[in-house]
């Protein structure tokens, strides 16, 4: 336990470390809490998320750590009244033109019926949802599921946590030492800030941080896109849920786009076949759109590079089961709106909450697409393990970072199915 006044560093500003600085003073004001990042608070990562939150995934640990974590945010809405931030059921649709597509583990897994509905009725699909493909045979509904504004909860979260004496320090970390008991973070600016404890909550950049101490996490980090367009021609209705199409498939290319894709070695990846998991969100400017169909492995940068034909890959993959989409795959509705953020996560998509190989060190993070909707359970958890409670979750051991130790975890990780990534 803490007895004293002791300072404990945060690395990283995104959603993750915010709730972790807020679950903190949350549990003990008399702490000093430090805030360090080189750019704004909620500007990197956490600005690129999809903003959704469902609370079935097809694994008993995540469905409990994220169900707990939509428990706390519906918390802090009592708390600071529900205007503080948008959270809204406005439902998840896994759709397939295949009535055998098992969906997400939809039908054989430990309480799905308590958390799904699922649709084979093709005349109901058609009357409830007319711009889909009429071929479209399963609809699978996440009961609890919707959308989250990440920005407004994570500046409540912040704002917050100032109240209760959170300092924020601006800076990039060059190094972190150790002298006696305590930590020493330098930054750039050759300032530092000495701390008791140190929090590794730096996103797609934790073994940046990791490596100062002389470890690594076993995380990787790929490259997601997704891109904004305006909806002139109306096809997606504002209250339609946000829909994901759980087929893979290979685009309907012309005759003439297949030779040219065949001759150019640059282009022939266009051919292959692409996974499931293209979605759609109606969005106050239009149309959000994401496929996460990179699966290369990156070195994390603040610089992004751009993709060529990514909108029009998406959309024609989403004409697919939108079939009216095709109106703007070569003639794309502007502004054009492009972003991309970092998946960091674990060959098994268990997040890394907890203490660290290092005494007085913790992380928080590998919420590879999930830490808006996961990050309260994420940094109160974090706290506990700070502040050495007992009384931990479930699945607390599991998203331990020492777990690779556990042979029984192991055994459980090793036998996983589905890895629940979107």
């Amino acid at each position: 336990m803490i007895h004293e006044k002791q300072t404990i560093a945060i690395c990283g500003a995104g959603i993750a470390g915010v709730a972790t600085a807020y679950y903190i003073l949350k549990e003990r004001k008399d702490c000093n809490v430090i805030l360090i990042d080189k750019n704004q608070p909620l500007s990197f990562t956490t600005s690129k998320s999809g903003e959704n939150f469902r609370d079935y995934w097809p694994e008993k640990n995540m469905r409990q750590f994220v169900s707990d974590s939509i428990e706390l945010m519906k918390e802090l809405k009592t708390e600071y009244g529900v205007d503080s931030f948008e959270m809204k059921n406005s439902g998840y649709n896994f759709i397939s033109h295949d009535i055998d597509n098992p969906i997400f583990g939809s039908g054989d897994k430990e309480n799905s019926t308590s958390y799904l509905e699922e649709y084979t009725n093709k005349a109901k699909i058609q009357k409830d949802f007319p711009y889909f493909d009429q071929k479209i045979e399963k609809v699978v509904r996440i009961k609890n599921a919707g959308k989250i504004d990440v920005y407004d909860l994570g500046t409540l979260l912040l704002k917050e946590a100032k109240k209760m004496g959170l300092e924020l320090v601006d800076g990039e970390i060059s190094n972190i030492g150790k002298s006696a008991d305590k930590f020493k973070v330098v930054l750039d600016s050759k300032q530092s800030v000495d701390a008791d404890k140190v929090v590794i909550a730096s996103g797609p950049f934790l073994n940046t941080i990791a490596n100062m101490f002389g470890f690594q996490f076993p995380i990787s980090n790929t490259l997601q896109r997704k891109f904004i367009i305006p909806d002139p021609n109306k096809i997606i209705p504002k209250d339609m849920p946000f829909t994901i199409y759980a087929d893979k498939q290979y685009l309907d290319w012309s005759e003439d786009e297949l030779e040219f894709f065949k001759s150019d070695e640059k282009y022939t990846w266009l051919l292959n076949e692409f996974p499931g998991g293209l979605h759609i969100k109606p969005e106050t400017e239009g149309i959000k759109l994401g496929w996460a169909f990179q699966t290369e492995k990156s070195e994390p940068s603040f610089e992004i590079p751009s993709f060529e034909f990514f909108p029009q890959v998406v959309l024609k993959g989403a004409s697919r089961f939108i079939p009216e989409l095709s109106a703007y795959e070569n003639n794309i509705p502007t502004p054009l709106i492009e972003y991309a953020g970092y998946y960091t996560r674990t060959k098994e998509n268990w997040p890394l909450i907890g203490q660290t190989e290092v005494d007085n060190v913790y992380v928080v993070g590998a919420l590879a697409g999930y830490g808006t909707m996961s990050a309260c359970a994420a940094g109160k958890l974090c706290a506990s393990y700070i502040f050495d409670k007992l009384d931990l979750p479930e699945y607390a051991a599991n998203f331990n970072p020492l777990r690779y130790e556990k042979e029984e975890i192991v055994k459980v990780m090793n036998a996983l199915d589905s890895d629940g990534q979107l």
